[in-house]
């Protein structure tokens, strides 16, 4: 491992498989990061071996499936479940930290809770870098060009049906979960004196 690896917990999941082919595609090694070791196996890595086994109720696991990374991508849901005992291991392993989440409520309370221990480290913790949140900053950066500052801006984005699984692939567990406590519409808020 190089020390520019990147870890991807929950990289057996729907969203993991794409996030470690990706990094694949890129040239990035992915250390492969699951809760169940048996389904590792079903994962084609480049480099053989770079998978590792942790559990978020076992925080010497994580530590050492996160030693020696540069990041951490966090994909298994729900993240209200899991982005605490990540975010934390990765910030004890001095990685940066980042998620998939649409859970409102997971978001806050990651940036709430790893924000200053972040900055004190030197590292990015940031989560909802999936298609809500992701997309949602990239519509204010562009709403807001040319503007030096705005007093609010509110992102929503409502669902009529939700489908989190394709055809051919089973229901994809942990968005289901997830979806049981949150609402169909994901929401955000941005307020004060807000600069580009």
């Amino acid at each position: 491992m190089s020390g520019q690896d990147v870890a991807v917990f929950g990289a057996t999941g729907h969203t993991g498989r794409f996030v470690v082919a990706e990094l694949q595609r890129r040239g990035i090694t992915p250390i492969a990061v699951a809760r169940d070791g048996a389904k590792l196996g079903g994962l084609d890595l480049a480099q053989p071996g770079a998978n590792r086994v942790a559990s978020i109720d076992d925080s010497a696991s994580l530590d050492r499936a996160f030693a020696d990374v540069a990041a951490v991508i966090n994909c298994a849901g729900p993240f209200l479940d899991t982005a605490d005992a990540i975010a934390a291991a990765a910030l004890r392993a001095a990685a940066h930290y980042l998620d998939v989440t649409a859970e409102q409520a997971s978001a806050q309370a990651t940036l709430e809770s790893f924000d200053a221990a972040a900055r004190e480290a030197g590292v990015i913790v940031m989560p909802a870098m999936g298609f809500y949140g992701g997309l949602g900053d990239l519509l204010v950066s562009v709403a807001m060009t040319g503007w030096s500052l705005a007093d609010e801006i509110l992102i929503a984005i409502s669902l009529d049906s939700w489908h989190p699984m394709q055809a051919h692939a089973p229901p994809v567990r942990g968005t289901r979960l997830a979806d049981l406590s949150s609402p169909m519409v994901a929401c955000r808020r941005f307020r004060g004196r807000l600069r580009k």
